[in-house]
């Protein structure tokens, strides 16, 4: 039985959208349910049907209507619904096709809590994947057109050039919604078969910065509060890419006295934006590198100062030199456990007895996925069947005292700093994770695949 579709643009400004139909009734989804005159609008239009409506969020409804009008998926619809809504599509391709297939991958990539989602050129499709907790999960194929229609839809968001598609390009866009601001970070890559999209999310509006809601044990919470009340020295924390560095230390640096303090960050790239900070954005395309930027903010009167990452002899150099000289400094590394930290700044080439006088503490840390709430792990739509939702950090934590700091400085090995640290009964990352695991929060299995075998 056929009838007339509404629009995608009576469907956004009106906040309605058409659920789906059995026999004479037809289901809509409306954000304000108590729109009478939106109501009797559609009632008139659809006057042989029983309409039926039912309130929506705006989050759902913004998705569902991106969906509905960017791909033909089944969804339950009648078949004479489906045909009458397919005609929909049709004009909306000619309208916009990569606006609606793009906003689609971004709606649910969000909800879905997505930190980054792939687009990559096959022989005949492309595969859209999404990295969730950590893992990547591939959610939809879409054909080679509409994948480069999107790549070109990316290149005019974030000023690249649309026409080149045989050269590496790197680009940023800030997307706001009413529900959620995204800055995304965007690299494309030629490949043999096409591009390959990364969309880095770094959603604005869901920021966990409270050092308790970040999965450290009470005694590792016990170490943050005693590093935020350090006044000067240097703090690492350490890690692969994507273990939770950032959030660590823009969760202590949130912690600390900003009223009374100068702090001043360099991040490549700002990925949290809090008020009372001076932060900078690296950008080595203009020379504003992480060692030219530090040797700047001296002039600014810093008290603390954050290091993205420590590259390079330069960048180490005046982080030490900073630390030195009265400043609390913050910086990441790139380590596999807290006791490398030293080993790599001395190989970075910073003499031990330099490490030894500034050095006050370093932190090693991993993100591992949580058992999900709702299945305890069996696997459910919450968790998309994987059997864990979220993720929590693992950690260890060395204080530096006197001990350490003299063996440091005079160049002990590797291991005897290690038999020092494991009779001072220090906890190692395993440790942490066997006690996580332990208490239910994840799994061996889990625990295994992050870290390996326990050494």
């Amino acid at each position: 039985m056929s009838h007339p579709p509404l629009t995608p643009a009576f469907c956004a400004s009106n906040g309605i959208i058409l659920l789906g139909a059995e026999g004479k009734t037809i289901n809509f989804g409306v954000v304000n349910i108590n729109d009478a005159v939106l109501k009797q609008r559609v009632k008139k239009t659809y006057q042989q049907y029983r309409c039926v409506f039912q309130e929506m969020e705006p989050e759902a409804f913004n998705l569902k209507l991106s969906l509905l009008y960017s791909e033909t998926e089944g969804d339950g619809i009648s078949s004479a619904v489906r045909e009458n809504r397919a005609s929909v599509i049709d004009r909306v391709a000619d309208d916009a096709p990569a606006v609606n297939l793009l906003n689609s991958i971004f709606l649910d990539a969000v909800s879905r809590r997505a930190s980054d989602i792939h687009i990559e050129s096959g022989p005949e499709e492309a595969a859209v994947r999404y990295r969730i907790d950590g893992i990547l999960v591939t959610v939809k194929n879409i054909s080679q057109e509409r994948s480069a229609a999107v790549s070109a839809r990316l290149k005019i968001l974030s000023n690249l050039n649309v026409l080149e598609n045989r050269r590496p390009q790197d680009g940023h866009i800030d997307i706001k919604t009413d529900t959620y601001s995204l800055d995304v970070r965007i690299s494309i890559l030629p490949t043999v078969w096409g591009e390959s999209i990364v969309l880095r999310l770094l959603n604005r509006s869901d920021i966990p910065l409270d050092l308790d809601s970040l999965g450290f044990s009470a005694a590792h919470n016990g170490y943050l509060q005693g590093i935020t009340e350090l006044r000067s020295g240097l703090v690492l924390v350490t890690g692969p890419t994507g273990s939770g560095k950032t959030t660590t230390l823009a969760a202590i640096l949130k912690k600390m006295d900003i009223d009374s303090r100068k702090i001043i960050s360099i991040e490549d790239p700002v990925e949290y934006r809090i008020p009372g900070i001076t932060q900078i954005q690296v950008h080595e395309e203009l020379e504003l590198t992480f060692d030219t930027l530090l040797r700047r903010i001296f002039r600014q009167d810093p008290d603390i100062i954050m290091v993205g990452e420590i590259r390079d002899m330069e960048t180490a150099e005046l982080a030490v030199r900073a630390a030195m000289t009265g400043h609390l400094v913050f910086a990441t590394l790139h380590t596999d456990n807290a006791l490398e930290a030293v080993s790599r700044l001395q190989n970075i080439g910073i003499p031990g007895y330099m490490v030894a006088s500034v050095l006050r503490a370093v932190i090693a840390q991993r993100l591992v996925r949580k058992i999900c709430p709702d299945c305890m792990g069996g696997g459910c739509g919450t968790c998309l069947k994987t059997g864990y939702f979220g993720r929590t950090v693992v950690a260890e934590f060395i204080s530096v005292e006197t001990a350490l700091s003299d063996m440091i400085a005079r160049g002990a090995a590797m291991e005897e700093l290690r038999v020092h640290l494991k009779g001072k009964d220090q906890k190692t990352l395993f440790d942490d994770a066997e006690e996580k695991t332990a208490r239910g929060v994840t799994t061996e299995p889990e625990i295994r695949r992050e870290l390996g075998a326990r050494q």
